[in-house]
């Protein structure tokens, strides 16, 4: 096999892996009942007063509160985006258990997939250059050295 197919070959090997990750994050699974919803939505805001609790796992009176009012207004057919905006209206950016994909903070989600893919693009680097060293025509002093060994073998 050629270093060119053998690359081509984890190339679709690494896009296919990278198509069953979206696949898989995106896919819902269904439409949600009310109270999976409420759950869901539960499991992502981080309590204020807790450190690195979700709502849904805190025991504390501010996050019953959320729950309560994630409830409340998803009875009521708020969207989630306005469930979203009205928690971080009063409990700041840091109510979110994942951080928006803006600014600074897109960082956190871009920068491990630029290090897959540099890590990738690095790895494939070096099993090409590789395979091009191991079939180099061999040079004058290469001959040499192989006709002396013949010779001393004699």
């Amino acid at each position: 096999m050629t270093p060119t197919r053998r690359l081509l070959g984890w190339v679709g090997l690494a896009a296919a892996a990278v198509a069953l990750l979206v696949v898989a994050a995106v896919d819902q699974g269904g439409i949600e009942s009310d109270a999976e919803q409420i759950q869901r939505l539960s499991e992502s805001y981080a309590c204020p007063v807790c450190d690195g609790e979700s709502v849904a796992d805190s025991n504390a009176a501010v996050a019953a509160s959320i729950r309560q009012l994630i409830s409340d207004e998803i009875t009521a057919g708020t969207s989630e985006i306005e469930i979203r905006n009205q928690l971080i209206d009063a409990y700041g950016v840091e109510v979110l258990l994942n951080p928006p994909a803006e600014g600074i903070s897109a960082l956190v989600w871009v920068l491990p997939v630029m290090f897959v893919v540099l890590g990738a693009v690095g790895v494939a680097g070096a099993i090409t250059r590789n395979n091009r060293r191991s079939v180099r025509d061999p040079s004058e002093e290469d001959r040499e050295l192989l006709a002396r060994a013949r010779q001393d073998r004699r």
